[in-house]
């Protein structure tokens, strides 16, 4: 592996992994923890790109079996950690799955990647998931489930990535459950949630935030990796758009947008900084969208851009109290966002080569 990210990035995870006890996220391991104890799910989300990112390496032959078996069934009981999950014992048929779109998304993500690497273990459970996950986006006209109980958004990327979960299941065993629910919602993202000017999909479904309406960079680099496997024709569309409207090159660095030009957005702890307009989780996720629609040559610029800022981020990270602000580029979440986004075009060529 030439890509120096990308050799750290599966070290602190191997090292993560590799705990003899595990009791949940701690603030070294999530950036955010340092402020909000809670993590807004960055933890199971963190879990989620960590096994893409693992299958990724053990599809092009980058680790071995022996290597991915018993860190991917760490990946699963940490997943399943009363720390992680919503619910404080473990989760059975029996379990009331409600309304936790967003943990059970990532869940799924996880129990797939686990199936299609290992073995059948946890198939009775990955249906029960994804069927509960179509049911919940049903039970809405505009297709979104539920993502937390009692809070209102419907995220559409969020969305994109209960399709993906239930898609993965469907590809390990040969369904077909997410067909119809896919195709409706890609209807209605076409027909009524499309910003006008941009031609990108929205950022949330009922119009709960001030910028509901429009695309946000981490966004739209989510929904076109998600979509990129269910819906790849659509996901190259989103893509070219993305990239007209919202890449830029700047400082020798190329990333992009977390809001339009023309829309004044502030960061949030999901777009983490903002720099001169350029999104530093817009600029992440791109990776993966750009390796998921074969454009590896602005992947390529986007992995060169984030290995010098991860340069500087390590230089910093030795000036006394830095370290606490230069972890958002190499906690869990991060770690995992970029090792899954550097290997998936590797991936991609590989599934193609092999069909």
């Amino acid at each position: 592996m030439n890509d120096q990210y990308a050799v750290t990035s599966l070290e602190r995870i191997n090292a993560f992994l590799d705990r003899p006890v595990f009791k949940g996220f701690t603030d070294d391991d999530l950036f955010i923890k340092q402020f909000i104890k809670k993590g807004w799910g960055q933890d199971i989300a963190a879990l989620s790109n960590i096994a893409e990112a693992l299958r990724n390496l053990y599809e092009t032959g980058s680790i071995t079996q022996t290597d991915l078996e018993p860190r991917m069934a760490r990946l699963v009981d940490y997943a399943l950690h009363p720390s992680v999950s919503p619910w404080k014992r473990p989760i059975t048929a029996k379990t009331n799955l409600g309304g936790y779109g967003y943990y059970l998304e990532h869940l799924n993500i996880i129990l797939g990647c686990y199936q299609t690497t290992i073995d059948d273990r946890y198939l009775d459970l990955n249906a029960l998931i994804s069927e509960h996950l179509i049911a919940l986006t049903r039970e809405n006209p505009l297709r979104h489930a539920r993502l937390l109980p009692h809070i209102q958004m419907r995220w559409c990327a969020d969305q994109a990535a209960i399709l993906y979960s239930v898609w993965l299941f469907d590809q390990n065993n040969h369904s077909t459950l997410h067909h119809k629910t896919t195709s409706e919602w890609l209807n209605i993202m076409n027909a009524q949630l499309t910003h006008r000017e941009s031609g990108l999909y929205q950022t949330e479904a009922l119009g709960v935030k001030n910028y509901s309406k429009q695309p946000r960079g981490c966004s739209s680099a989510y929904m076109i990796y998600y979509m990129g496997h269910f819906a790849p024709e659509t996901a190259a569309a989103q893509w070219q758009l993305f990239k007209s409207a919202m890449y830029e090159k700047t400082l020798g660095f190329s990333g992009f947008r977390e809001y339009l030009p023309t829309y004044n957005g502030q960061w949030t702890p999901d777009s983490g900084p903002i720099i001169g307009g350029i999104g530093v989780a817009a600029s992440a996720l791109a990776i993966k969208a750009a390796g998921v629609v074969g454009d590896t040559a602005t992947q390529q610029m986007l992995i060169t851009s984030a290995n010098r800022a991860h340069g500087v981020i390590n230089k910093l990270s030795h000036v006394p109290g830095a370290s606490r602000f230069t972890r958002i580029a190499t906690d869990m979440l991060a770690s995992g966002i970029y090792l899954a986004g550097s290997t998936t075009s590797l991936r991609t060529t590989t599934t193609a080569m092999a069909a």
